[in-house]
């Protein structure tokens, strides 16, 4: 999700980008419990009639499912913040609920090149921040169409963006 979060003028804005994650961590707690109850369920009625090998892979069944939805929570909590301000580009990205800092990067805005790697001929592919302090990709965890409309808020903000067919990284 693209999320402008506030702006004070064309030149002070503040763009929030997260994943759209549709179950909170409850919900994800009460699937897994649902899904553990439902298989120990059956594998117990399978070990009374004598299939006793059964328990041992339902444990296992459901602590790899435990570990995938551990795993896509925590990559659903994933946040970027990107500042703009009048002489600098701000980007801060965060995860988890404790929004423990992965990054911090900032970017002088006149020297700022935002490029967009298209692949069709309509939706951006990814975007990356470039400049003298390097080169970043923003918003993977982002659809198209929320690529689309990022792209539109930084041009709203004063922040073009340069469209390309394909780049690649050049090693030095």
């Amino acid at each position: 999700m693209v999320t402008e979060v506030g702006r004070v003028s064309r030149a002070n804005a503040c763009i929030l980008l997260q994943p759209n994650q549709s179950l909170s961590s409850s919900g994800n707690l009460w699937v897994f419990i649902s899904l553990l109850a439902v298989s120990f369920g059956i594998s117990a009625a399978f070990a009374l009639a004598g299939a006793w090998m059964i328990l041992p892979f339902a444990g296992l069944e459901m602590l790899l499912l435990g570990i995938v939805l551990f795993y896509v929570y925590a990559e659903g909590s994933r946040r970027e913040v990107i500042r703009i301000n009048g002489e600098r580009v701000v980007l801060d990205c965060s995860r988890g609920h404790r929004e423990q800092s992965v990054y911090h990067r900032e970017f002088e805005r006149d020297s700022l090149v935002v490029l967009v790697r298209i692949d069709s001929d309509t939706e951006p592919a990814s975007i990356s921040f470039s400049g003298p302090e390097g080169c970043l990709e923003i918003g993977d965890f982002l659809t198209d169409a929320e690529r689309a409309a990022l792209v539109e808020k930084l041009s709203q903000c004063g922040i073009f963006a340069r469209r390309e067919r394909g780049y690649s990284l050049l090693e030095l």
